[in-house]
């Protein structure tokens, strides 16, 4: 069976209606998108984009009956808050060509970066077996494998035996914990980017003064609304080594 045949519990409705729900907004986020180096333009067309997304949606939203994936299953809550809202790490990743999903559970970001930078390797790590197998199967079906890959292992362990040039992570654990976490491994990827809501400055504030100790420079911050009032994505950006103290 094709990615584009439908599958159980594929609705092909569900997934016009994320396109509905991408198609106003998708040309305004995808114009912070940069070249990659060298000058060409990486993101597919945006229509092609748009089909893509869409279909991941659909198809998330069928592995989410059978087992849990993702708390937000109806179509405007993943084209905003799942799709465009992944989109938001894109223009962070210049020069990127690898990128590990720490903690992908339903395949975010991972699943939409890799559908917007198609020269990016992607690895999805899981530590929870059946949501990494239901993501495996996730992944084949919308035709991303291998260039995308699923790994079951807890994040710190999978780094601790791969390099990568990107570490992203959603809603995983509070910024001081996932450095904390991270520290074995700092030296297996160059950059590290969470991806945080209102909480983000009180928790930074919480890390400050243990980055040096962790082995992080302080991070750029960086701000994107999501639109129809799905919320504001902060997302810190660490990249660098922390200077060594005097």
């Amino acid at each position: 069976m094709s990615p584009r045949d439908a599958g159980p519990g594929r609705s092909p409705s569900f997934e016009s209606d994320v396109r509905a729900a991408l198609a106003p907004h998708l040309p305004q986020v995808l114009a912070a998108v940069q070249p990659a180096a060298g000058g060409a333009r990486v993101t597919p067309p945006l229509g092609e984009l748009a089909d893509q997304l869409a279909r991941f949606c659909a198809e998330l939203a069928a592995a989410n009956e059978r087992i849990n994936l993702t708390g937000i299953s109806d179509a405007e809550g993943m084209a905003l808050r799942h799709a465009l809202d992944s989109l938001t790490v894109v223009p962070l990743l210049a020069g990127c060509r690898s990128l590990m999903d720490f903690g992908s559970g339903g395949g975010l970001p991972g699943v939409p970066i890799a559908l917007a930078r198609p020269d990016l390797a992607v690895t999805l790590v899981e530590s929870r077996e059946r949501k990494a197998a239901a993501l495996a199967e996730l992944v084949q079906r919308v035709g991303l494998s291998p260039r995308v890959a699923v790994a079951h292992a807890r994040g710190e362990a999978w780094l601790a035996a791969h390099t990568v040039d990107a570490v992203v992570a959603r809603a995983v654990s509070e910024t001081s914990e996932m450095l904390e976490s991270l520290r074995p491994v700092r030296g297996r990827f160059r950059r590290l980017i969470l991806m945080k809501g209102p909480a983000a400055d009180d928790e930074l504030l919480t890390a400050a003064s243990r980055l040096q100790r962790l082995g992080f420079a302080p991070p750029e911050r960086h701000e994107a609304r999501l639109p129809a009032g799905a919320g504001q994505r902060v997302l810190l950006v660490f990249a660098g080594a922390a200077p060594s103290r005097p």
